[in-house]
């Protein structure tokens, strides 16, 4: 059986403190039909702020938290109603009581005006304080700060879990995930007067980043599998995109850590591979001539030099001069012979370097030329004639293109923009291969100036040694003989740890592999359609309670027979177009009723996370006919046991009461200002 989501409002207690006393009001609230009656300008407004206030979601309507509430709660308020005299407030606080999904029932309290207490704190009383007083435990929580959603102490985060609600989270347009709020939801829940009834979800706050929230705040409240799809493909992708990223992290930390060694990892992929292992391993090579040579053969090598000569015992110099000297002469010429091959490899690094910016320029070129045609080729396909001018340059080659040529352009058949833009792309593709390419060269080649300076350096070294050793006593240890062992173990230490860290870096792209493969595998397995059979009997359910209701409703600005809900953002149309861009002010009033209390019938039918709650501040808005507002109150009035419905009104009392006739209702009528002298 599906969880039941469920919020009902029990008790509304407003108080205000003032030089005049303590003033407020009392409001007991019931399920079914509820209708709240007073005269303009008398407070019906500040009960039905309240609520909002009351749950946080003063965002709907306002940035500033005290301003979701009338200057009677927050500044002054009127205490006498003939000759208009006010009085300062000087703190006053909302209570709401309000029972959640599993039957349990609260007690809020959020504070408007206090010296010592923020209206950003809310206190949760577990029990009903306003009905039936008595010692409940009590925690307090914030609201309208950052993690008010997700943190322990978030009220949202305990409002959403007291409802049974569990908001999804959305990517936003900067590429975080945040959640659905609930101020984004609540749009298709309370209708406030001042912005509410400007369309459906007109009071939408924007500020979470995501783009489509309309849509998804429906497919969350309808219970959408499309929703559930779409959320679980968004964080798939959000998933498998940080995966490529790790990858990509792990292989440029390792290369930034060997550059300038001469090194080189071979067949080691910049981007994330699902076939991982390959077949061909990766390995890392050192630059040796005009080859790379593995590392594990380079280490190998070391290691048979290192055993050669520790099986000799170190020499005397003066029994080894003569060898010293011949290798002193062969270390002179070769260190001339890097010098001039480090010469010639800096300045074909200097010439790939400057060939790599000319195809970068190229390419930027390209790109340029690649949006002036695809705005030209968008131009003609609606219809323009005069897109037609002549370059002063080639827009292949971008050389000048002499006059005589120009002249005689008009003899030539020429490319169609269409041609041109396929063109220009296949040249891209070229260049940016080019690019690739060009700088997988200087990357090789740096790491071969790089081996050579090495080389260089350590051959300096060696005749340093040679040459000390050639002028120390004959009984002498030779120097270059000791330092030659050290400079063998140092290079394969190094090269040893290199390769540690190599297997290390192996071992992490298997484990970010298998997760790539399982997300991607994830990814595949999701349904193809979007509109699930379930979601097709909800919308369709949705549709033909929606068009009855504006049957009912005397819905006037055309017939029914095209009207719809669209499968795509899920809002009623008209063939294919907004419905609500085309008619009237008052039947756009008959279409939000229509469609907010559509949502709240589906719910009674169809497993949904819709509370069966809707609030409707002055419903009967741009003089909506008194027959229109009757139908109305009858459908709200249905289902009474599974619905709470909520209408707040300055209708005139007689006519209001002869429209209730027959209705199964809760009247609530207000005499004089809302907010009256009480004494507790």
């Amino acid at each position: 059986m599906a969880a039941l989501m469920k919020l009902r409002f029990r008790h509304l207690r407003l108080r205000a403190e003032t030089q005049k006393g303590r003033f407020g009001a009392d409001i007991p609230l019931s399920d079914g039909l509820m209708v709240l009656r007073a005269d303009n300008s008398r407070g019906k407004s500040t009960s039905m702020q309240s609520f909002l206030f009351a749950l946080g979601l003063e965002r709907m309507i306002t940035a500033r938290p005290s301003n979701a509430v009338t200057s009677a709660m927050r500044d002054r308020l009127i205490f006498d109603s003939d000759t208009k005299g006010e009085t300062p407030v000087l703190s006053s606080w909302v209570s709401l009581e309000i029972e959640g999904a599993s039957g349990d029932i609260a007690t809020l309290t959020r504070w408007v005006k206090h010296e010592d207490i923020d209206s950003g704190l809310v206190r949760v009383t577990s029990g009903p304080a306003l009905t039936d007083p008595g010692d409940y435990e009590v925690q307090d929580y914030y609201v309208g700060r950052s993690g008010a959603v997700a943190n322990p102490r978030g009220f949202h985060r305990w409002l959403s879990s007291f409802m049974g609600w569990q908001l999804p989270e959305l990517p936003a347009s900067d590429g975080r995930s945040v959640p659905l709020y609930m101020e984004q939801v609540f749009p298709l829940i309370f209708v406030e007067q001042r912005r509410g009834w400007g369309g459906i979800q007109a009071q939408m706050p924007y500020f979470s980043g995501v783009s489509d929230v309309k849509r998804r705040a429906i497919e969350f409240l309808m219970k959408l599998d499309v929703g559930r799809i779409e959320s679980e493909r968004l964080r798939l992708r959000a998933a498998d995109k940080r995966v490529q990223e790790k990858w990509r992290d792990l292989v440029k930390t390792f290369n930034d850590s060997i550059a300038g060694h001469g090194l080189l990892a071979v067949r080691l992929p910049t981007n994330l591979t699902i076939s991982w292992p390959p077949t061909e391993m990766p390995f890392v090579a050192e630059s040796r001539e005009d080859t790379w040579v593995p590392l594990d053969n380079v280490i190998r090598e070391l290691h048979r030099e290192i055993e050669i000569i520790e099986d000799v015992p170190v020499s005397e110099v003066g029994e080894s001069a003569g060898e010293l000297e011949q290798q002193l002469a062969e270390a002179g010429e070769r260190s001339d012979l890097l010098r001039q091959d480090i010469a010639l490899l800096r300045d074909e690094v200097l010439q790939d370097n400057s060939e790599l910016r000319q195809v970068q320029s190229r390419l930027e070129a390209l790109q340029e030329d690649l949006r002036e045609h695809q705005d030209i080729l968008t131009l003609e396909r609606l219809g323009s004639e005069s897109i037609s001018r002549i370059h002063g340059d080639c827009p292949v080659c971008h050389q000048n293109i002499p006059t005589s040529l120009l002249a005689t352009v008009s003899n030539v058949q020429t490319l169609s923009t269409e041609e041109t833009v396929n063109y220009i792309r296949q040249q891209l593709d070229l260049f940016t291969t080019m690019e690739r390419d060009t700088q997988l060269t200087v990357s090789a080649k740096r790491e071969r100036l790089a081996s050579l300076r090495r080389q260089s350096a350590e051959l300096h070294s060696r005749i340093r040694s040679i040459r000390s050793t050639l002028t120390s006593p004959d009984n002498t240890p030779s120097e270059e003989d000791i330092a030659y062992k050290v400079r063998l173990r140092d290079r394969v230490n190094d090269l040893g740890s290199i390769t540690e860290r190599f297997l290390q870096l192996l071992g992490e792209l298997d484990r970010v592999a298998e997760s790539g493969r399982e997300i991607r595998s994830a990814l595949a397995g999701l349904p193809k359609d979007k509109i699930s059979e379930n979601d097709k009997r909800k919308l369709k359910y949705l549709e033909g309670s929606f068009i009855s209701q504006l049957r009912e409703y005397d819905f006037g600005s055309f017939s029914d027979e095209r009207l719809g809900i669209s499968t795509i953002d899920f809002l009623p149309r008209r063939d294919d177009f907004d419905l609500q861009a085309d008619i009237s002010a008052s039947d756009s009033i008959r279409v939000v009723w229509a469609y907010l209390l559509g949502l709240l019938e589906t719910s009674e039918n169809f497993d949904t996370n819709h509370p069966r709650l809707l609030i409707f501040d002055e419903p009967r808005q741009q003089s909506a006919k008194e027959m229109s507002f009757a139908a109305l109150l009858k459908r709200a009035s249905a289902d009474s046991d599974n619905r709470q419905i909520i209408f707040a009104t300055s209708e005139d009392l007689s006519s209001l009461q002869r429209m209730l006739q027959g209705v199964e209702h809760t009247l609530h009528p207000i005499e004089g200002y809302v907010l009256k002298a009480v004494q507790e």
